[in-house]
């Protein structure tokens, strides 16, 4: 497998987002893609944009079973966060492969 990529999201949302077909955002309209991250910048998007936030969980994607195109794109000035994967399209819940409470 390649690397997997990871959705981070409120708890109580992860539910009702794994009994539909498709998962989606506000981004896609805005942005033309849902934010995802690597395991390496987990920690880095929790406390930037999640920071006294939750309970959260850690959706695990396995890109592999993605249906839609990603894209690993700059995201960020700071060059050791490397390349977030943006997935292009509504992602499809059957590539979520393991849920994780944060």
């Amino acid at each position: 497998m390649q690397d997997a990529i990871y959705l981070i999201l409120p708890t109580e949302q992860v539910a009702v987002t794994l009994s539909k077909a498709f998962y989606s955002t506000p981004s896609i309209d805005t942005e033309g893609f849902i934010h995802a991250c690597s395991e390496s910048q987990i920690n880095y998007v929790l406390a930037r944009f999640y920071k006294d936030q939750g309970p959260l969980s850690l959706l695990k994607v396995d890109p592999n079973l993605i249906k839609p195109e990603v894209k690993y794109e700059g995201a960020t000035n700071n060059p050791e966060l490397g390349l977030f994967p943006h997935i292009y399209g509504q992602l499809n819940t059957d590539a979520i492969v393991e849920v994780t409470e944060i």
